[in-house]
């Protein structure tokens, strides 16, 4: 079955008083809304809070719910929203940085590579370099490229997320993939990681 379809049935479920039909559309999205957040706010404590603030947000209104767009396009829009708001406060209470190590986004790698503190350096460094070359991205650019490239959502998808037109998508996506090549394409292939 579709899973888009499928995601509309389970709403209506829960719409018809179903409720286990909530805790499936949460088992489905919530490690997918929690990685997004965690790029987003960088804290593993506020990715967290957010992530469950967003399916607090969605049982309350998902009742009233209709499938104007994809309920997984509906999800991300509160996440990018309650995203938004907790960096607004956040830059009115303090501003500080975590540590490069704190946020390792690494791949899942063979157990000796691992255990070589050599790559393990290595990998840490690239993964860095990587998270400073998106971070100098514009706020669109590193959405869109965000979207794209982690949350694996189509160009339609990211354009109803970000409130803006599929070729706007397009031009983002595109200068974001550009830039990124410039900066990391050199270091690649010069092996200075």
């Amino acid at each position: 079955m579709d899973r888009i379809v499928d995601d509309e049935i389970l709403v209506v479920q829960f719409q018809t008083g179903r409720q286990e039909a909530f805790d499936e559309l949460m088992k489905r999205y919530k490690h997918k809304i929690y990685a997004y957040l965690l790029r987003s706010v960088r804290n593993y404590e506020d990715a967290e809070e957010l992530t469950l603030e967003v399916f607090v947000k969605v049982y309350r209104a998902l009742s009233k719910w209709r499938p104007e767009a994809r309920f997984s396009t509906w999800l991300y829009k509160i996440a990018k929203n309650l995203s938004i708001d907790h960096h607004r406060a956040k830059s009115r209470r303090f501003t500080y940085s975590l540590d490069d190590e704190e946020l390792s986004f690494n791949e899942p790698a063979a157990v000796d590579l691992r255990s070589n503190p050599e790559w393990q350096l290595e990998e840490n460094d690239r993964n860095r370099i990587i998270r400073e070359a998106v971070d100098a991205l514009s706020p669109k650019q590193k959405e869109t490229f965000m979207l794209y490239r982690y949350e694996g959502l189509q160009i339609r998808e990211i354009a109803e997320v970000l409130g803006m037109a599929e070729g706007t998508v397009k031009i983002h996506l595109h200068r974001a993939m550009k830039k990124l090549r410039n900066v990391l394409l050199p270091l690649w292939e010069g092996n200075e990681i």
